[in-house]
């Protein structure tokens, strides 16, 4: 390697940082005036939020559309992160507080962005087939809760027959009782939802 290649890989490193720092400003940016305005929000309010001009913006960020799917996105990949954090630190405790320490993980990402997701969930934007993010997010948080159910089937804590529908149930509760919350912007029935929706599953699904 000559000299001029050791000179330009710290700058490289540096400028991916400085993008990266940029992109992150410009999520956080746009996730408040979109919960503020709703999807229709203008992409120059979204730059003055975030502290760049409009031009970087456009830089990052093609339209308003793929601003939005790389902020679903990101949301998503950061709950299923926390979501596959919590399944590893919980293993082998009883079915009951595993369910409990997920639910208060999704519940609890929800909480932090729920002037945002209140606005997704009851918008008609991301009910189409171009919009898969929704659809991709609850087919990833069913895979961990089946490997959730596994677990709780194999200590025998819940009844293994049906089993194969209970992720889909569960999942399906959860969704329900996050667009209740969504929908009457009650943030403190969260807990309450949490407590009801354990109760409910476990009573139709334990030994």
């Amino acid at each position: 390697m000559n000299q001029a290649s050791v000179k330009k890989a710290p700058a490289s490193r540096l400028r991916a940082r400085l993008r990266e720092a940029t992109t992150d400003a410009i999520r956080a940016a746009a996730e408040e005036v979109f919960a503020e305005q709703g999807f229709g929000a203008r992409m120059e309010d979204i730059a003055a939020r975030a502290g760049v001009s409009v031009g970087t913006l456009y830089n990052h960020f093609e339209d308003r559309d793929a601003l939005l799917v790389v902020l679903i996105q990101a949301r998503r990949e950061a709950l299923l992160a926390q979501v596959d954090q919590v399944l590893a630190e919980v293993e082998g405790r009883s079915f009951r507080e595993q369910l409990r320490a997920l639910l208060d993980k999704v519940f609890g990402h929800f909480h932090e962005h729920s002037r945002f997701f209140a606005i997704v969930v009851q918008s008609e934007v991301f009910r189409g087939p171009g919009y898969p993010q929704r659809a991709g997010s609850l087919v990833e948080l069913t895979k961990r809760v089946e490997q959730l159910i596994q677990r709780g089937v194999a200590a025998g804590e819940l009844r293994g027959e049906g089993s194969e529908l209970y992720a889909t149930l569960l999942v399906g509760m959860v969704r329900s009782v996050l667009m209740r919350v969504a929908e009457t912007k009650r943030g403190e029935d969260l807990r309450h939802g949490a407590d009801t929706l354990i109760q409910v599953f476990l009573r139709g699904s334990e030994v």
